[in-house]
């Protein structure tokens, strides 16, 4: 998988009219950003720049892009944009990696002209498959471990800031990396208002929500290299792509205990399972209710954990359902995965959100706290 990720910036700010920002990048020549309103209290306008690829394969600088970054701070600086506690930057990060077909200056000339043409964003040149969910998985748990780390090399305004919850360690509990789908990995989060914001999914992206409101390029950047690190981090050293299998064992009971629901699941878990009248007879559930609880124990453990022993099966003639119809949770089961897997013990890179980050950016991040938090 190549390792080009585009990522699409939001620059929330005060004090100036988005009409006023709009004129004046015309007036310097500013193609592709859209400004407009944003719903944040004492926010007044967010800046969207088109999707760019800001680093290199090798991870340097792609100049093209930073040159655009520059220009657009350089112009929000002279009309006296304003940044306060309310203004954030959010980085959106592209769930498709360039395919490689166009190179990185090439792309971003077309992800430019795509939205100064039309005002959507450019979907050309990138691979068919997303980032796997498992990756996403272990981007979210490496942020979400290292959170308190995080919120020192950012302003305290972004600490607890309601427009980007973090999300606490002990969600990870009940979720296999392994187990990973994009819905899953989403439940972990508090929904669009998270640090690492997956609704934008179907947009596409991944959104990174947590940094503070800036105009300064040089900040932008190191941010925008961050979060690419950390990604890039989890795709190579991390996971493993390849087709296998998995054994999972059902959980004893995920239902609350003297529920209806959780009798039941425990009936269905005994060796052979129950029948449709002893679940009947044991929870006073109709027929009915007792196949709508099949249903809503299959949404949560997975479909080939729940066996249907059907009349027919079990030796019986149509009509005797209610009796000869049994249910059977299986202890075991094996999962095919997704095509991703988290490297073993022996062999995985470290967690920290400081792998692979080169020297100079590590102590550019140590500046950044000691200046923001001197004691």
């Amino acid at each position: 998988m190549t390792n080009l990720l585009s990522e699409g910036i939001e620059i929330e700010t005060s004090g100036v009219s988005q009409s006023v920002i709009k004129v004046a990048f015309e007036d310097a020549g500013i193609k592709g950003c859209i400004v407009k309103p944003d719903g944040t209290p004492n926010v007044d306008a967010e800046i969207v720049l088109p999707p760019l690829c800001f680093f290199n394969s090798d991870g340097t600088r792609n100049q093209m892009a930073y040159e655009y970054l520059v220009s657009v701070c350089r112009v929000l600086n002279r009309v006296n944009c304003r940044i306060n506690s309310s203004c954030g930057l959010h980085v959106h990060v592209g769930i498709y990696p360039l395919d490689e077909t166009q190179g990185p200056n090439e792309w971003n000339g077309n992800s430019i002209s795509k939205t100064e043409r039309t005002g959507r964003f450019y979907s050309g040149g990138l691979l068919d498959d997303p980032i796997n969910a498992v990756v996403w998985y272990d981007v979210l748990y490496r942020y979400s471990r290292q959170q308190l780390l995080i919120n020192r090399i950012l302003p305290p305004s972004r600490t607890g800031n309601r427009y980007c919850y973090p999300i606490h360690i002990e969600a990870f509990d009940n979720l296999d990396a392994n187990d990973a789908t994009i819905e899953s990995v989403k439940q972990l989060t508090r929904g669009k208002f998270s640090t690492i914001n997956f609704e934008t999914w179907s947009k596409g992206t991944v959104e990174f929500r947590q940094h503070s409101g800036t105009i300064e390029a040089e900040k932008i950047m190191a941010w925008c290299k961050l979060i690419r690190t950390i990604v890039n981090w989890s795709i190579t050293d991390r996971v493993e792509i390849g087709s296998g299998s998995t054994t999972q064992t059902t959980p004893e009971n995920p239902f609350r205990a003297g529920s209806r629901v959780g009798v039941q699941y425990s009936l269905m878990r005994r060796l052979a399972g129950a029948t449709t009248r002893e679940i009947m007879d044991a929870t006073g559930c109709s027929e009915q209710r007792v196949r709508a609880a099949v249903s809503e124990i299959r949404n949560r453990i997975g479909h080939s954990a729940v066996v249907t022993n059907t009349m027919q099966a079990n030796g019986r003639r149509y009509g005797d359902g209610t009796d000869f119809t049994s249910y059977e949770i299986l202890h075991e089961i094996t999962v095919e995965n997704s095509g991703a897997m988290m490297i073993p013990e022996n062999r995985i890179g470290n967690a920290s959100i400081w792998s692979n980050v080169d020297d100079d950016d590590f102590e550019y991040w140590q500046a950044r706290t000691s200046e923001l938090y001197p004691n």
